[in-house]
């Protein structure tokens, strides 16, 4: 991956398996892609004029990545999820091709002129025919506060009989057309445009539009606990009782808000673990033990840490920083300490 272009408001690279020899190109692949999802294709895919190539382009806190490349199967689980802490949505326009996905709301066929959403902290499983994608990644803290559930929309399919929809889509597609010439201003306004927007399409998915002063009501209350929750994520005096004290609300009110994510106390452990991830994988945090991340993260000691972190995600988190720092030097090995840049870029949003 080599860079292709700056401007004031947005920076560019190109990545590509095409020069490389046919047999080469789908393993390159594989490891650069790597540190997103786990990919494979059929035999005579791998092998028989396998191509992908990449445009991305930064601009703010948000990446557009233009995506051709063949047929395959997609999937990200919770080892893959606690390898990189990458947390961020993402909203697909298929130019050509399509995709069928399977998460825990079941089975789904994205229709021509749709859009489809993915979240990056939750596992699925899809599978792709040759495509054409536009794919814009956000900040999960741009989005998730102006959501009513933001962790029920992975993988979400949106109908291109949507107004919103469609005209999220054509925002998307103009993107690509423009992107080379923002400038920062422009981008900090599209920047804030783009979460509202999408945000708007989701929240109406889920029913809860239908009354706009119930809603916004019910978005402001959440934007509060959650940033209260977030202000004090690292104080393992963190309670119910306590939070619901310090937000003057009764805690029968507090159980219900956070009843969607399986209470409160599983809440926090979850924003806990997230942000552990976070540090596990900082270069700035590799001398910190695992006792020191743990009291960081809200933890009451090491043993509570690693008990919730292998619970959840099937792995210690001292075997997610050596897996990381294992993934870092084979990556280098077979791809160039160039083609890095593209893992960093992710790992740098947000």
């Amino acid at each position: 991956m080599q860079p292709d272009h700056d401007s004031a408001g947005a920076t560019s690279t190109f990545f590509t398996v095409d020069n490389l020899p046919m047999h080469e190109r789908y393993d390159v692949w594989k490891q650069a892609i790597s540190c997103l999802f786990d990919v494979d294709a059929d035999k005579n895919v791998r092998e028989n004029d396998f191509r992908t190539t990449i445009q991305s382009h930064i601009f703010g806190s948000l990446m557009l990545m233009e995506v051709a490349s063949r047929q395959q199967q997609w999937s990200r689980g919770y080892k893959q999820i606690a390898g990189n802490g990458m947390d961020h949505y993402g909203v697909a326009v298929y130019q050509n091709g399509s995709i069928e996905c399977e998460t825990s709301r079941g089975q789904g066929r994205l229709k021509p002129g749709g859009l489809l959403i993915y979240d990056l902290t939750q596992p699925f499983n899809a599978r792709t025919t040759d495509h054409q994608t536009l794919n814009l990644v956000i900040p999960r803290a741009l989005l998730e506060d102006q959501l009513q559930h933001p962790d029920d929309h992975c993988m979400r399919i949106l109908e291109p009989g949507d107004p919103m929809v469609q005209i999220i889509r054509d925002m998307i597609i103009s993107l690509q057309r423009n992107v080379r010439d923002l400038k920062h201003p422009q981008s900090q306004t599209l920047e804030k445009m783009f979460p509202t927007l999408l945000a708007n399409c989701l929240n109406a998915l889920s029913g809860e539009t239908s009354e706009i002063s119930h809603e916004r009501q019910n978005i402001m209350s959440m934007v509060r606990m959650r940033r209260y929750f977030r202000e004090n994520l690292c104080s393992p005096d963190l309670n119910p009782r306590r939070a619901a004290q310090d937000l003057g609300v009764s805690r029968s009110k507090l159980y219900n808000y956070f009843a969607p994510y399986g209470g409160v106390y599983n809440y926090v452990r979850d924003m806990r673990l997230r942000k552990a991830i976070s540090l596990l994988n900082d270069p700035l945090h590799a001398r910190s033990s695992i006792y020191d991340i743990a009291l960081e993260c809200g933890f009451s000691s090491d043993a509570s840490f690693i008990r919730a972190f292998r619970d959840k995600y099937d792995a210690t988190p001292g075997e997610v920083r050596n897996g990381a720092s294992i993934h870092a030097r084979k990556t280098q090995c077979i791809i160039g300490a160039a083609d890095t840049q593209f893992e960093k870029w992710i790992h740098g949003l947000g």
